[in-house]
């Protein structure tokens, strides 16, 4: 069994709601090219909305910055009633939102501590439900007991056949990369830039963890990157190598579980996209939760940007057409 290594003891501050709030990891994220709008009241910030600007045909657009799976507005709305609360949130964010650049591409999934997008739809931006699956802390034995018989027999089952050992960020790098290339899959859209300066300032700060899974000869099977904040672990990424049993991606998730909850914090799986991730999520015996992912496209921009994907889609078509005319006799 793994015994955890002591963490720093991390304080809830309204202004930095998750992990990727974090100036440290929005530098980062976004290879230090990473900017800000800020609300003050009586001399001091109330409010704050990172971003990261780029160009893309020819127009202005907020990049969502690499691995960081939630921002949007981080509010300081005060401790009075959940009324008044709910009113200065709403006009800090609203503040937020008029002094971004106008005419901007922006997509951004709100992070959980944003109850509604209101503001966002005063402003014209479209809004999406999106979903992601939490496990609250708890007693491991009660974890354990509210996942499915099916995920318990593979953990099971993986525990006796490999053993548990943390990553340096180049060991995870080429992991991840040949299980890519075993699979046929040319691009790796997950680690990017600035991928490594993110492991590095994670791991450096003990705030995230590299944990691999090898079998009895030495051989590395799989491995997963998570990391936390004062109230939330996330699970960012997942790599297996084909052929190897699911039950070892399962066994790591299951680790970082009980980390989680050892130290009283809210395991969140990912985002939820295919149905398999649903059948593979409610397995850990969690919940589903909403969040909300905001978007404001510039007219041009939007129909030029739906004009290159069609582009793309037609020339897939013809490529894929063109194989099986290979492929025939």
């Amino acid at each position: 069994m793994l015994t955890y290594p002591e963490r720093a003891c991390l304080p809830k501050d309204p202004l930095v709601p998750t992990i990727f709030h974090e100036p440290w990891w929005l530098e980062a994220a976004s290879g230090g090219q990473y900017e800000e709008v800020t609300v003050s009241s009586s001399g001091r910030t109330v409010g704050r909305l990172p971003f990261q600007r780029r160009t893309r045909l020819g127009f202005t657009i907020c990049e969502p910055l690499e691995l960081t799976h939630f921002l949007g507005p981080a509010v300081d709305e005060g401790d009075e009633t959940p009324e008044s609360q709910a009113l200065v949130r709403a006009e800090i964010t609203l503040e937020l939102i008029e002094k971004l650049p106008s005419r901007i591409f922006l997509p951004q999934w709100l992070h959980r501590g944003i109850p509604d997008a209101l503001p966002f739809v005063q402003h014209g931006f479209t809004i999406e439900a999106a979903f992601t699956y939490e496990v609250n802390p708890a007693p491991e034995e009660t974890i354990w007991k509210n996942m499915r018989d099916k995920t318990r027999n593979v953990i099971r089952r993986a525990q006796e056949q490999t053993e548990l050992l943390d990553l340096e960020p180049a060991a995870f790098h080429a992991l991840y990369n040949a299980n890519l290339q075993q699979r046929g899959e040319p691009s790796n859209y997950m680690l990017k830039t600035n991928a490594q300066a993110i492991f590095d300032a994670a791991l450096s700060r003990r705030r995230g963890r590299l944990l691999a899974a090898r079998d009895e000869a030495g051989t590395l099977l799989a491995a997963i990157f998570y990391v936390w904040d004062a109230s939330v672990t996330y699970s960012l990424l997942t790599t297996r190598a084909p052929g190897t049993h699911n039950g070892v991606v399962s066994r790591l998730i299951w680790e970082a579980m009980r980390e989680s909850a050892a130290h009283g914090r809210i395991f969140d799986l990912g985002g939820i996209g295919t149905m398999g991730s649903v059948l593979f999520y409610t397995a850990f015996g969690g919940e589903v939760s909403l969040r909300y992912i905001v978007r404001r496209i510039p007219l041009v921009y939007g129909a030029m940007r739906s004009s290159l994907l069609k582009s793309r889609e037609v020339i897939q078509r013809l490529k894929a057409r063109r194989l099986q005319q290979e492929l025939e006799p």
